[in-house]
């Protein structure tokens, strides 16, 4: 069974709620890179919080490290099999409860996933955006206590621009109908008005 590094179950707070001691703790990093540290943060309060970041920047720590810190399942939404599957990997190589599901996983390890899930076992789990259109699968995550939601390639929500994907205006519904309490959207590139426009779909700055 997957556990998180501090050997409770996902719906319990990690150890150290201080998000610096946290940062080394897991990460071995002595300190945020610009602009982390307020996303982090923003979301440890409970506010929903919009991330444009050049690629290699540091995204991920920003939904990860709360992920840590809050009770509860963090979904991480992206398009990008290849990216999923590295950042589940270095997350359990630190011995961290993550998990995905997406096309490249047999019958089998796709229930071994759901088993985890049921048992409230994950810290994070990665799925393709397609993976929300199943209803089946939604009913898997109403049981399921969620401490957030992070939308990755987040411009993709946007019909004016040029990677719009239909099923990325389907997310904010979603994390209405799950009472997500927080939503991290993320994306390398974006004009004021696409980066208005997410702000938008998933009541950003709106609290």
């Amino acid at each position: 069974r997957a556990k998180n590094r501090d050997g409770g179950r996902a719906g319990e707070p990690a150890a150290s709620p201080d998000p610096l001691s946290s940062l080394k703790e897991y990460f071995g990093h002595p300190g945020f890179r610009e602009g982390q540290e307020a996303v982090v943060r923003t979301l440890l309060a409970g506010r929903s919080a919009l991330a444009v970041f050049p690629t290699g920047a540091g995204k991920s720590l920003c939904y990860q490290l709360p992920a840590l810190l809050l009770p509860g399942l963090t979904v991480v939404i992206s398009p990008l099999i290849a990216l999923m599957k590295d950042q589940v990997d270095a997350l359990r190589t630190r011995g961290i409860a993550a998990a995905r599901i997406d096309s490249s996983l047999d019958l089998e390890q796709t229930l071994e996933v759901y088993d985890s899930l049921r048992r409230h076992e994950l810290r994070l789990l990665y799925l393709a955006p397609e993976r929300l259109l199943s209803a089946k699968f939604l009913e898997r995550l109403e049981s399921v206590p969620l401490a957030m939601l992070a939308v990755d390639e987040a411009h993709c929500i946007s019909e004016w621009g040029h990677n719009f994907r239909p099923e990325y205006l389907r997310i904010a519904r979603v994390a209405e109908r799950l009472r997500v309490p927080r939503v991290l959207a993320l994306t390398a590139t974006a004009t004021p008005e696409v980066a208005e426009e997410i702000a938008r779909q998933f009541h950003i700055g709106a609290e």
